[in-house]
Order: C-alpha cells, then structure tokens, then sequence
C-alpha cells in the first residue's frame, strides 16, 4: 500500500481545541468549539503565521486571474495586483502552496513544496483543475486567528515533504475533515466541506465551526463575510469515494484534502468531548 502523501501544517485554531470545548454540557469556563479558527497551511518548520479570511477573500478573484498565466509573466496583472498590495498575503500563500520547495516566485515568496499538481506555474498558467487544487489548499490555510496548533494533511494532490517514521504518523492520530475547492453549476467558486466521525462525534457543532473559522471576518469579529460560498455536509457516504491504492479521497470528482489533529497537542481538552489520549 502506497503510504498516504503528507506534511506537517501549523494551525492558528484560536486557543485550540484544548481550550475550545464543545457546545453542551461543558463547564463555563470553556468556549465553544465554533469559536476556534482554522489551520494554517505551513510547513511544521516554517513558523506560525495564517492567512487572514478577510485577506483571502477579498483577493481570490484576483488569485483566480493570476493563475490562468505563469507567476512569471510580465504581463500577469493579476499578480502584479496582488504584489501592489503589500498588506496582503493572499499570494505568497498561494505560493507556499503551489510551488516546490524552496522555490522562489514573485516578492521573494517562496514554495513550501505543499502541492504537486502546481509547481510548473512559474512557467505557465495553470489548468483548471490545478487551479481547484490550490483554492483547496488555500481554504485550509486561511485563518481570522493566530494560535498555532500542528495539524496533517494527506490527499493525492499533496506532496510528500513533511513528516516521517511512524512516530510522527501516530502523532496525528484525529481524523478532521475533507475539504475540496470546485466550480459549481453555475460557474462560481464554492468549498465543501465534511467533518469526520471522529471529530463530529465528540464535538457535533464540528459542521458550524469549520463553516465560522473559514467565513467569519477577523477584521470585523462576529461578521459573516459575504459570498464566503463554504458548504458543510454531513453526505460523505454519498460525496466521496477512497482510492483503494493511496487510501486518499475524492469528493464531487474532486482530489479531497484532509486535515488531521494531534491528541498530543488537544488531550488537555474537556474529558466530555472524548477526544483520544494516546
């Protein structure tokens, strides 16, 4: 069997879900999980830093058009756009994503090696289907928060760059979610999201707060941002199917990535919750 493609990832998940709780039955003193923000897209050895939902939002029409051409073009606007505006970091995230590692593109950004469909953007525009793969990789990274929790993700469009040895596997031990980027009938961008078992028992508001850490603002905490166009499901049985050789998954005819979590880092969580204890 064909050992799953993955990475470690640093993830800004508010204070975590060792603080974060579930709703119902949980003492006063801890949050809800719906209040937790979401994983950033990083190499374990790359820092802490998350992509803000506002930011990614806010220019992922403008990433969409950077894309049809090579990050390296003169004439690609778009990623002169994005490079214009030096409060964002919607493109060099874009960049970890898409490119190998330690390559470098466009404002010294450089590739953290996280895809494997991607990396020939610096010589041409990308095919629609790399495309998708990279709005995928871009959901899961996008963050109105800052507090890193480790997480995985594996997915026959991820690379294999990250972690090794069955230490390190064993580590990211929970189960999150599936998540793929796809156009809908009508031609827009949309994400659909659906929690596991193993997360959605313990915690079942799962489905409200993956949908509040990837479309609530954290310019303006509380707001929904508008056309945020994320869809939890509760239909995997239906939705995906499991490569019976790389154990990965596809979900709506799309290469699924999927996010795992450490008990290492969230045993210190409400005992209510049932999260595994290694």
């Amino acid at each position: 069997m064909t050992p799953h493609r993955f990475f470690i990832l640093a993830s800004a998940i508010g204070l975590g879900l060792l603080t974060a709780g579930c709703l119902g039955g949980v003492e006063d003193s801890v949050g809800p999980i719906d209040g937790v923000g979401l994983e950033t897209l990083e190499g374990g050895d790359h820092g802490t830093n998350s992509l803000g939902t506002d930011d990614f939002h806010g220019h992922a029409d403008t990433l969409w058009a950077a894309a049809d051409l090579s990050l390296n073009d003169p004439e690609n606007e778009a990623v002169a756009a994005l490079l214009a505006d030096t409060g964002s970091r919607t493109l060099a995230y874009a960049i970890h994503c898409a490119l190998p590692e330690k390559t470098y593109g466009p404002g010294g950004h450089v590739g953290w090696g996280h895809l494997e469909t991607t990396t020939e953007w610096t010589t041409r525009g990308l095919t629609l289907s790399e495309k998708l793969d990279l709005f995928t990789c871009m959901i899961v990274n996008i963050n109105p928060k800052k507090t890193s929790v480790e997480i995985r993700i594996t997915g026959d469009s991820v690379t294999s760059n990250g972690i090794s040895g069955l230490l390190q596997i064993n580590k990211y031990n929970i189960e999150e979610a599936l998540w793929v980027a796809r156009l809908s009938d009508t031609g827009e961008r949309e994400y659909v999201v659906w929690p596991l078992d193993e997360i959605v028992l313990p915690c079942p508001n799962t489905y409200m707060s993956l949908l509040t850490r990837t479309c609530t603002s954290g310019d303006n905490p509380g707001d929904a941002i508008p056309d945020c166009n994320v869809e939890t499901r509760t239909t995997m049985d239906t939705d995906c199917t499991q490569n019976p050789v790389t154990q990965n998954w596809s979900c709506l005819g799309r290469p699924a990535i999927k996010t795992w979590l450490s008990s290492w880092t969230i045993s210190a969580g409400p005992k209510n919750c049932n999260v595994p204890v290694p």
